[in-house]
């Protein structure tokens, strides 16, 4: 019968190999998302909207349910609250497309005030880099206002390559936390 030599490093030793098999799984489901936004950007956003919106529904039902178990003012708050999210949960589930319009939107105009607030920064040094840089960003934030489809394709491939990184990262972390473990 073989004793381990130290109970505690070898417990803990599964523990860190345990947690970077749950790291390298959570990377491989970012890593999957990531192509899925780069393949389908429209289709994998409407999908998460619809997702979200599912969401909200039954978080909005749970909330009005927990009212009915309130007292006093919690109650009618939550209720509130409750109603609204069961109204915006319908809203999303019906209209994702007009969702997706919104959030196009709301990018775009963030972008183009990001794009002023950069071309009205003082610098002293290279100033019409920022100014040009603002102008990219007005001129991209316009384009996402008015082509709400291109926006949502943006989104989706921005956030895809985004998740790639990060999923690439964290693959790379687990395993390097799989070999020490296995190397300890």
């Amino acid at each position: 019968m073989n004793i381990p030599s130290n109970p505690v490093e070898t417990t803990m030793t599964k523990t860190l190999r345990t947690l970077s098999l749950v790291e390298l799984l959570n990377a491989a489901l970012l890593i999957g998302l990531g192509i899925l936004l780069i393949w389908w950007p429209g289709l994998t956003l409407r999908s998460l909207v619809i997702f979200c919106g599912a969401f909200l529904l039954v978080e909005s039902v749970s909330t009005m349910i927990g009212a009915w178990h309130a007292t006093g003012l919690l109650r009618w708050v939550a209720g509130t609250i409750g109603v609204i999210g069961v109204a915006l949960g319908l809203l999303v589930l019906l209209l994702p497309g007009l969702t997706l319009s919104f959030i196009a939107v709301a990018v775009g105009l963030w972008t183009i005030v990001s794009g002023i607030a950069l071309m009205a920064r003082k610098a002293t040094d290279h100033r019409w880099l920022h100014v040009l840089g603002g102008l990219l960003l007005v001129l991209a934030g316009g384009w996402f206002v008015i082509d709400h489809t291109a926006a949502i394709i943006t989104i989706g491939l921005w956030a895809g390559m985004t998740l790639l990184a990060i999923g690439a990262t964290q693959a790379a972390a687990a395993i390097a936390v799989w070999r020490a473990a296995k190397n300890s």
